[in-house]
């Protein structure tokens, strides 16, 4: 399997107390989408960001007493990296079946909305904002879906639903309330 890909490994230590401090080097590469390969050894693809990213993580880390060993990878053996692509769409696969599951409980409100006739601005509002959130957390996974992974379309689908679920049930809003979106009166 030859690619394209080079590769970030980042090595790290930091002083055990603030945990604050390791806590936050931790979340920051997890949003980032690195796979751990050790206890503070981890790895990303080398793109524009990854790299910009990892960088800051030096610096905060170096400036608060810690230790960093930084590689780049050019490639790494082909059952080497097999498995590295593997890692990471397990990862975004964990990812994507969390977001399903948020899709939906935003699905489940829509239809008990619908059926209990509560069709008010006030729900209309508080499930833009629900998607909102939806919307956020599938830009996040796509960004650290290096790799895309095969539930990346399902995950689109998905939010597309809600969306279109959502449009519905803002037409049904508007109708219980003698409105047509967009019709001036």
């Amino acid at each position: 399997m030859k690619s394209n890909h080079s590769w970030i490994v980042l090595s790290y230590k930091v002083p055990s107390e603030p945990s604050t401090m390791r806590v936050r080097v931790w979340r920051n590469l997890k949003a980032l989408g690195v796979v751990y390969i050790q206890q503070s050894v981890c790895v990303a693809p080398d793109t524009p960001e990854v790299r910009r990213k990892i960088q800051q993580m030096e610096k905060f880390i170096q400036s608060g007493g810690g230790e960093t060993f930084l590689m780049e990878v050019v490639q790494f053996a082909d059952r080497t990296e097999e498995h590295m692509v593997q890692l990471f769409n397990d990862q975004r696969t964990r990812e994507y079946e969390e977001f399903f599951g948020g899709c939906d409980l935003f699905l489940k409100e829509i239809e008990n909305e619908t059926k209990r006739k509560n069709f008010t601005f006030h729900e209309v509002e508080e499930n833009e904002t629900d998607l909102g959130k939806l919307k956020k957390w599938y830009r996040k996974i796509m960004k650290r879906d290096f790799f895309h992974s095969p539930l990346m379309l399902n995950a689109k689908n998905r939010l597309d639903l809600c969306e279109r679920k959502l449009a519905e049930f803002t037409e049904q809003v508007y109708r219980s309330e003698g409105h047509i979106e967009g019709q001036i009166e």
